[in-house]
């Protein structure tokens, strides 16, 4: 099963967004044809044109992968992120907020591949 914060978090840009789209990397890798990500079956709403092209369905890639890369990201929380993704486990922010997570609907979840390192 793969799990997304529940809607009240994935509207908190910084503390859920950046993290969540770093381990989403982690998790999944890139596509090799287009360097895509399933950011969609994560945000299936408002993912931000700016930073992000739409490449149909789930799929999405950054507008500037060397500044996505660059980002400087918590590595606890990032790391808490991948494994809530699998898992669906609540992950406590720096800032003391527990972000909740919710199963992915089934028709985005079959779109998703399979982790990078299934254990």
């Amino acid at each position: 099963m793969t799990y997304r914060p529940q809607a009240e978090h994935r509207q908190k840009i910084q503390d859920v967004i950046i993290p969540l789209t770093a381990a989403i990397y982690d998790v999944f890798g890139s596509r090799a044809q287009d360097s895509g990500r399933p950011i969609g079956a994560f945000y299936p709403r408002n993912v931000s044109e700016k930073a992000w092209e739409h490449l149909g369905g789930i799929w999405y890639r950054s507008r500037n992968e060397q500044k996505v890369m660059n980002r400087k990201v918590n590595p606890q929380v990032r790391a808490a992120f991948a494994r809530s993704i699998l898992t669906g486990e609540s992950v406590t922010l720096p800032s003391g907020t527990v972000v909740f997570w919710e199963k992915i609907p089934e028709s985005d979840a079959n779109k998703i591949p399979t982790p990078l390192n299934d254990s």
